[in-house]
């Protein structure tokens, strides 16, 4: 087995469809089973999609973690949102994934490649959006400000949202329309005229940034230490990372180096480049190994 700190390798503690990972070494937002599923799925069965059985997918799942009625929920759930299709030969369940599921898909992998990759150089200007919701829009707030956040824009002050990639500029119109404020909401680009707050104060009230750079320090900590040996504990290894930096995509603003000279998540995406391509090759002879014809049925 492999070693972190000292301490020899272990899948993840169990954890049902919506429960947290309680860890201390991984302070993230809590994953659930559907999103772990989502990254196998994402990571093995695309873009070949040959069909998987269940009992593969719930000994990947339960590798990292997932404890077997959690993981069945996930299947069955996400089959229900049109993720996945299933078929049965014989009593054995197989799944592949819908043109919805490869959509999904396809968005965390760019989403993933503009995390890793440096930004562009800024050229000054904001993207700001001025939003006001009436006492009848209240109930879509927690709405908004998810798919605010989901476009990396932050909060500098009430009402007033904000990101120095103004080309976000399509997916906030689409997010907008689709909530229904295009009447009570405008946005423009521009740059700060240093009137007020400088740049650097809209950083800083717009992102918790010191939380987010912990995260960092906590991801950095723990796999720069992981030691796997065997192809199973390099795929366990290898989707657990993935998964961190799929939960990563909803955290970190990509701002630029302009913005923010000194930035811990840069070390971060350098080591998760460098580990996956790394892992990768024993990770996918350990699926091979889960897959194969002759492999135990492990539950279906």
């Amino acid at each position: 087995m492999g070693t972190l700190r000292g301490k020899r390798f272990r899948p993840a503690p169990p954890v049902g469809e919506n429960e947290p990972v309680r860890s201390d070494e991984r302070p993230l937002p809590a994953p659930s089973a559907r999103s772990l599923l989502l990254t196998v799925l994402g990571e093995l069965v695309y873009p070949e999609d040959k069909p998987v059985r269940t009992g593969a997918l719930l000994q990947a799942l339960r590798g990292m973690g997932v404890e077997d009625h959690a993981a069945r929920q996930a299947i069955a759930r996400s089959s229900a949102s049109g993720w996945i299709a299933g078929s049965k030969h014989g009593r054995t369940a197989w799944w592949t994934l819908t043109p919805t599921g490869q959509g999904l898909v396809e968005d965390g992998h760019r989403r993933s490649a503009a995390l890793l990759r440096e930004p562009d150089p800024w050229d000054d200007r904001w993207l700001v959006l001025l939003v006001t919701l009436t006492n009848e829009q209240r109930s879509m707030r927690r709405k908004l400000y998810g798919g605010l956040s989901w476009l990396g824009m932050g909060n500098p002050s009430p009402g007033v949202w904000v990101t120095p990639h103004a080309s976000t500029a399509d997916g906030l119109q689409l997010l907008v329309g689709e909530l229904g404020l295009t009447r009570s909401a405008y946005a423009f680009v521009g740059e700060t005229r240093g009137i007020g707050l400088t740049d650097d104060d809209v950083v800083k009230q717009a992102w918790d940034l010191s939380i987010l750079e912990e995260r960092y320090d906590s991801l950095i900590q723990r796999f720069s230490g992981l030691r796997p040996r065997t192809p199973g504990e390099h795929l366990f290894a290898h989707l657990e990372l993935l998964n961190d930096l799929q939960r990563f995509i909803r955290l970190d603003p990509r701002l630029p180096k302009e913005l923010l000279p000194e930035w811990r998540g840069r070390e971060a995406a350098a080591l998760i480049c460098e580990l996956r391509d790394r892992w990768s090759p024993l990770a996918r002879e350990g699926w091979r190994e889960i897959t194969a014809p002759g492999a135990p049925a492990a539950g279906g």
